[in-house]
């Protein structure tokens, strides 16, 4: 896959911060597809002293959910743990990896945010502009915005809203009576295809397949396995 180098890597938080703010600019919130036949997983494992990523990624067909390719790649971080700036210490294993890829995805599913962020840059919008590919952010966790608790039933969700209301993303239960997932746009899709890629990915778990399987191969990276 052909990567665009927006910017560099060796930076400083503040600096850091100042990208983010330029590249959400060039964020697009429109699906730029019509179909989607290859659907790709992308996660990082950290070593036990934190200054390695293991970074892995799993290409899939869509909706089958057949593996088609899997890569992953490691690459050393000097900078820190900063919430809203975990791209910085993610992106570069991830565009390793990335740039491993024979089977180019037309999506790619983030474990983390997207325009659900302070900034509106969390690691699927960022890695998607970088990438200049369809990305969604599916996080585990809640970041920004304001929410209320989706109903326990399967496919139940709520809106996540920016403090001028703006809705920003979806508190989406994949399956019912489990902890809801957080899902946003990341890059050249909207938040009605994201939360529909997610709930036809996530088959029998609560996080979806492509994202699930690339945590473990991130995971077996890290171990040697």
């Amino acid at each position: 896959m052909e990567i665009r180098e927006l910017h560099s890597w060796d930076v400083t938080p503040k600096e850091a911060v100042e990208i983010q703010e330029r590249l959400r600019e060039k964020v697009s919130t429109n699906d730029s597809f019509t179909e989607i036949r290859l659907i790709a997983g992308a996660d990082v494992s950290y070593s036990i002293s934190g200054y390695s990523v293991h970074a892995a990624v799993g290409v899939f067909s869509f909706p089958e959910l057949r593996l088609i390719e899997q890569q992953t790649a490691t690459v050393k971080t000097s900078f820190p743990y900063i919430p809203g700036l975990l791209t910085f210490r993610e992106g570069p294993a991830l565009i390793e990896c990335f740039k491993k890829i024979e089977n180019i995805p037309d999506a790619v599913i983030f474990d983390g945010q997207g325009i659900c962020h302070p900034r509106r840059m969390g690691i699927a919008s960022h890695m998607g502009v970088l990438l200049d590919i369809p990305s969604i952010g599916c996080a585990k966790s809640h970041l920004y915005g304001e929410l209320r608790m989706p109903g326990a039933a399967k496919g139940s969700y709520t809106d996540i809203k920016d403090k001028d209301g703006t809705v920003i993303g979806t508190c989406l239960r994949t399956r019912a009576d489990v902890k809801p997932v957080f899902v946003s746009i990341g890059h050249k899709v909207s938040l009605k295809t994201a939360v529909d890629v997610i709930m036809r990915c996530a088959t029998r778990y609560k996080i979806p397949e492509p994202s699930r399987f690339a945590h473990t191969l991130a995971e077996k990276s890290k171990t040697g396995a």
